[in-house]
């Protein structure tokens, strides 16, 4: 079953430009949004959800807890940031039921040892870094594991049909699209001395014959 997260946030009131004052004192504005019911503007302590984040990823199932109590399970549609100063600016929740199917993209995590890169040098190429899935919300995980250790020779590919999908997760992509593949090494080329660009001295002519000498 996913493991979620649980975050404390609160109603927020402050809209518009207005809530650059709650940024200044570490305070994030966020929508909750999804399942035809409108959205609810909230806000939470920055270091709180980046501490989250960075352990638990924006992949995983938030439980957003209100202060009278209640939970609403989540998961984060949109993250913004600053592109200057990389700064938080604003988070989007959709909500979700807990057993109802979702689309949603997982990370790919690539294990183990390619003989052809190990054997013959082959350059190993990560085609896909997320795979598009369709499960329950109870069934998703913080990543799907791709043995590239079947990579035995330049040009094998893994393709998605090929990976192994924890029980309860479904493809959402054509099973023939490439994943993962064994190029043929860089072919280096010898150096080409260039020519010589002098221009070939000019023959004497004498004086009085006119002739070359």
């Amino acid at each position: 079953m996913a493991k979620q997260v649980e975050l404390q946030v609160v109603p927020r009131e402050v809209q518009g430009k207005a809530t650059k004052r709650l940024r200044a004192k570490g305070i994030i504005p966020a929508n909750l949004c999804g399942h035809k019911q409108i959205s609810r503007p909230i806000q939470f302590d920055e270091v709180q959800f980046e501490r989250l984040r960075k352990k638990h990823g924006t992949k995983s199932i938030y439980a957003l807890r209100l202060p009278d109590g209640k939970v609403q399970t989540a998961l984060i549609k949109e993250v913004q940031y600053d592109p200057v100063s990389s700064h938080l600016l604003h988070v989007e929740f959709s909500r979700v039921d807990m057993e109802e199917m979702i689309s949603v993209k997982i990370p790919l995590h690539f294990v183990g040892e390619s003989p052809a890169v190990k054997n013959l040098k082959a350059v190993p190429l990560h085609l896909v870094d997320e795979l598009s899935v369709k499960c329950r919300a109870t069934d998703i995980v913080p990543a799907i594991d791709v043995d590239i250790s079947v990579l035995e020779n330049i040009d094998d590919v893994i393709y998605a049909k090929d990976i192994k999908l924890p029980q309860g997760i479904e493809l959402e992509i054509d099973p023939e699209e490439p994943i993962a593949k064994a190029a043929a090494p860089k072919v280096e080329l010898p150096e080409v001395e260039p020519e010589s660009t002098e221009a070939a001295s000019p023959t004497p002519v004498s004086e009085e014959t006119g002739e070359a000498s």
